[in-house]
């Protein structure tokens, strides 16, 4: 689970760098939905329900910027498709899936 983290707070800092010069305040946004992957790194491996529960409200919180944009890009009549746009979508719906299932463990 921790290697999960790893993966998803090293994409979500490299997606900050690379939003950084398009949209400097979503990237920083997406460096403070990343810190909550890292923080999730942080936690003891004796509470496994933390680290789910980083996994979960991180997941919710990319979910939540990726509709954001794409409604954005949606009501602007321009579907941007770069990099940093389809790294967030992946992130946002991986999120999603990880959320439902993290929130499935938690009953």
């Amino acid at each position: 689970m921790k290697f999960l983290l790893l993966i998803q707070w090293l994409a979500a800092f490299s997606l900050f760098f690379l939003m950084f010069k398009d949209d400097t305040m979503l990237a920083f946004c997406v460096l403070i939905f990343s810190l909550i992957y890292l923080f999730g790194l942080l936690e003891s491996r004796k509470d496994p329900q933390r680290i789910r529960a980083h996994i979960m409200v991180g997941g919710i919180m990319f979910f939540v910027a990726a509709v954001l944009i794409f409604l954005n890009d949606l009501s602007r009549l321009e579907l941007k498709l770069n990099l940093s746009r389809i790294l967030l979508i992946v992130l946002g719906l991986v999120g999603l899936v990880q959320a439902r299932l993290m929130r499935k463990q938690f009953k």
